[in-house]
Protein backbone atom coordinates (compact mmCIF):
# COMPACT_ATOMS: atom_id res chain seq x y z
CA UNK A 1 0.00 0.00 0.00
CA UNK A 2 2.60 2.63 0.43
CA UNK A 3 4.44 1.67 -2.23
CA UNK A 4 1.37 2.44 -4.38
CA UNK A 5 1.02 5.71 -2.97
CA UNK A 6 4.33 6.59 -2.93
CA UNK A 7 4.69 5.70 -6.72
CA UNK A 8 1.07 8.15 -7.24
CA UNK A 9 2.84 10.61 -5.36
CA UNK A 10 5.79 10.30 -7.54
CA UNK A 11 4.62 10.31 -10.68
CA UNK A 12 1.79 12.78 -9.99
CA UNK A 13 4.97 15.39 -9.47
CA UNK A 14 6.83 13.96 -12.78
CA UNK A 15 3.18 14.71 -14.21
CA UNK A 16 3.37 18.93 -13.18
CA UNK A 17 7.03 18.74 -14.23
CA UNK A 18 6.36 17.55 -17.32
CA UNK A 19 3.04 20.23 -17.66
CA UNK A 20 5.11 22.80 -16.09
CA UNK A 21 8.06 22.46 -19.15
CA UNK A 22 4.91 21.93 -21.71
CA UNK A 23 3.60 25.37 -20.34
CA UNK A 24 5.76 27.78 -19.42
CA UNK A 25 7.49 29.14 -22.47
CA UNK A 26 6.82 32.32 -24.22
CA UNK A 27 6.76 32.28 -28.05
CA UNK A 28 9.52 33.70 -29.84
CA UNK A 29 12.43 33.04 -27.49
CA UNK A 30 14.54 32.99 -30.46
CA UNK A 31 12.85 35.50 -32.71
CA UNK A 32 15.22 34.30 -35.96
CA UNK A 33 13.58 30.88 -35.56
CA UNK A 34 11.61 29.99 -38.59
CA UNK A 35 10.19 26.79 -37.09
CA UNK A 36 8.81 28.58 -33.80
CA UNK A 37 4.73 28.16 -34.39
CA UNK A 38 2.29 30.78 -33.91
CA UNK A 39 -0.57 30.74 -32.14
CA UNK A 40 -3.01 29.88 -35.34
CA UNK A 41 -0.33 26.86 -36.30
CA UNK A 42 -0.05 25.65 -33.21
CA UNK A 43 -4.47 25.29 -33.21
CA UNK A 44 -4.11 23.83 -36.60
CA UNK A 45 -1.15 21.45 -36.15
CA UNK A 46 -2.07 20.10 -32.23
CA UNK A 47 -5.80 21.18 -31.83
CA UNK A 48 -7.84 18.03 -31.11
CA UNK A 49 -4.98 15.57 -31.50
CA UNK A 50 -3.07 13.60 -28.71
CA UNK A 51 0.12 15.21 -27.87
CA UNK A 52 2.36 12.38 -26.49
CA UNK A 53 5.83 12.88 -24.51
CA UNK A 54 8.11 10.87 -22.31
CA UNK A 55 9.74 11.94 -19.11
CA UNK A 56 11.22 10.17 -16.81
CA UNK A 57 10.41 7.03 -18.31
CA UNK A 58 6.84 7.52 -18.03
CA UNK A 59 4.52 8.30 -21.02
CA UNK A 60 2.27 11.71 -20.80
CA UNK A 61 -0.21 12.44 -23.09
CA UNK A 62 -2.05 15.78 -23.62
CA UNK A 63 -5.15 17.26 -25.90
CA UNK A 64 -6.06 20.91 -26.55
CA UNK A 65 -9.63 20.52 -27.89
CA UNK A 66 -11.24 23.69 -29.35
CA UNK A 67 -14.14 24.65 -26.43
CA UNK A 68 -11.14 25.70 -24.83
CA UNK A 69 -10.15 22.36 -22.00
CA UNK A 70 -6.84 20.87 -21.83
CA UNK A 71 -6.32 17.37 -19.84
CA UNK A 72 -3.36 15.92 -19.57
CA UNK A 73 -3.18 12.09 -18.42
CA UNK A 74 -0.06 9.77 -17.01
CA UNK A 75 -0.61 6.72 -15.36
CA UNK A 76 -0.68 9.58 -12.19
CA UNK A 77 -4.21 10.40 -13.39
CA UNK A 78 -5.89 13.19 -15.13
CA UNK A 79 -5.38 16.74 -14.89
CA UNK A 80 -8.29 19.34 -16.57
CA UNK A 81 -7.95 22.80 -17.20
CA UNK A 82 -8.68 25.45 -19.53
CA UNK A 83 -6.21 27.27 -22.50
CA UNK A 84 -6.48 30.16 -24.84
CA UNK A 85 -4.36 31.92 -26.99
CA UNK A 86 -2.51 35.36 -26.26
CA UNK A 87 -0.90 36.89 -28.84
CA UNK A 88 1.88 34.25 -29.99
CA UNK A 89 1.10 32.17 -26.71
CA UNK A 90 -1.15 29.08 -25.64
CA UNK A 91 -1.69 29.65 -22.12
CA UNK A 92 -2.68 26.96 -19.84
CA UNK A 93 -4.97 26.99 -16.72
CA UNK A 94 -5.28 24.09 -14.17
CA UNK A 95 -6.90 25.36 -10.99
CA UNK A 96 -5.74 22.42 -9.04
CA UNK A 97 -3.48 19.58 -8.50
CA UNK A 98 0.43 19.87 -8.67
CA UNK A 99 -0.05 22.04 -12.05
CA UNK A 100 -2.14 24.76 -10.55
CA UNK A 101 -1.94 27.90 -12.05
CA UNK A 102 -1.35 29.78 -15.91
CA UNK A 103 1.61 29.20 -17.88
CA UNK A 104 2.05 29.60 -21.44
CA UNK A 105 3.89 27.71 -23.75
CA UNK A 106 5.42 28.18 -26.94
CA UNK A 107 6.27 25.54 -29.68
CA UNK A 108 9.10 24.70 -32.59
CA UNK A 109 8.40 22.28 -35.03
CA UNK A 110 11.16 19.83 -35.84
CA UNK A 111 9.26 17.87 -38.77
CA UNK A 112 5.79 16.62 -39.54
CA UNK A 113 4.26 15.95 -36.19
CA UNK A 114 7.12 16.16 -34.40
CA UNK A 115 7.50 19.11 -31.95
CA UNK A 116 10.37 20.62 -29.39
CA UNK A 117 9.18 23.31 -26.55
CA UNK A 118 11.94 25.94 -25.72
CA UNK A 119 13.21 24.58 -22.91
CA UNK A 120 13.77 21.47 -25.35
CA UNK A 121 10.95 18.89 -24.48
CA UNK A 122 10.52 16.81 -26.91
CA UNK A 123 6.99 15.58 -28.43
CA UNK A 124 4.71 14.09 -31.06
CA UNK A 125 1.19 14.95 -32.04
CA UNK A 126 -0.74 11.47 -33.34
CA UNK A 127 -4.54 11.29 -34.52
Amino acid sequence: MFLSKSRASLTAGITALVLGILATIPFGVTPASANTLSAAEVRSEMLGKTIKTRRFGFAITMRYASNGTVSAKSIAGTLNGTWRARGNRICTTFPSGPAKGTSCVSFEKLGPNRFRSSEGVRFRTVN
